[in-house]
């Protein structure tokens, strides 16, 4: 699985993820580096549950964290993590 994140203008990101047989992108209402600000908050926290950032919610899961916006979430795994909150 790799998993992608992508700038769309100045308000808006892109998490996609592919897999051998499928892929998926989900577009979240906020710019990247608020994503990003709320991804290490999160993981700087570990006693934090969730925060929401505008429209978007980042929780806590056993395996990583999810990002809510609008009726969908995408769930990014630990090992996943790391280099899209080090990505500049």
């Amino acid at each position: 699985m790799q998993i992608t994140f992508t700038a769309d203008g100045g308000d808006a990101c892109t998490l996609a993820q592919k897999t051998i047989s499928s892929s998926t992108a989900f577009s979240i209402p906020i710019s990247k580096a608020a994503l990003q600000t709320a991804l290490r908050t999160m993981l700087m926290n570990p006693e934090q549950r969730d925060m929401t950032v505008d429209a978007v919610m980042v929780d806590r899961c056993r395996d990583g964290l999810r990002v809510h916006a609008g009726g969908g979430r995408f769930e990014l795994p630990y090992r996943h993590l790391f280099a899209l909150v080090l990505e500049a």
